[in-house]
């Protein structure tokens, strides 16, 4: 029994079809990237840390797919193929899943912000009661120097306690 280092023209379009399909949850993950970027504001950075993000996930998906389909041998109709799936999934069915993933979002966000304002304001109250009953300690622990006279241990011998900064040898 021999071992093959070669694919067949079958598997080889079976491969190119496989990677197809892969450019298709690949297209939703960069679709849901695009609607929480209308969704919530991001910077020059943000977005381009998110797109770096991205081709590091198409990078493992491709070598993943590799891995596991196709005995760890990497080719490039793999990327082509999952470009041509990913091209067709943002033609056809992308641009109902961009505005179907904006209302989920949407709603999603008004319910949590719904769930969580209550949460909130009885943060800001105990928040103002707190502040109100210590807030002179946050005014004097704010300031070093008011503790610089106390000793850290009661000895006065001790090495914490000495005030000079440098140490003879």
């Amino acid at each position: 029994m021999e071992l093959e280092t070669f694919f067949t023209v079958p598997e080889q379009t079976r491969l190119l079809f496989c990677a197809v399909f892969l450019g298709i949850p690949l297209g939703l993950c960069f679709d849901v990237l695009r609607v929480l970027r209308m969704l919530l504001p991001h910077g020059k950075l943000a977005v381009a840390l998110e797109d770096t993000a991205f081709l590091l996930v198409w990078g493992g998906a491709l070598l993943c797919f590799a891995g596991i389909f196709a005995r760890g041998e990497m080719r490039a109709y793999y990327a082509l193929g999952s470009t041509l799936g990913f091209l067709l999934y943002r033609c056809t069915i992308g641009t109902v899943m961009v505005r179907v993933l904006h209302r989920i979002f949407g709603v999603s966000g008004r319910v949590l912000r719904w769930l969580t304002t209550p949460l909130f304001h009885g943060v800001v109250r105990i928040y103002g009661v707190l502040k109100e009953k210590f807030g002179h300690f946050a005014k004097v622990s704010g300031k070093v120097h008011f503790f610089w006279h106390l000793p850290l241990i009661v000895i006065r011998k001790v090495l914490y306690n000495n005030k000079r900064k440098t140490v003879k040898r």
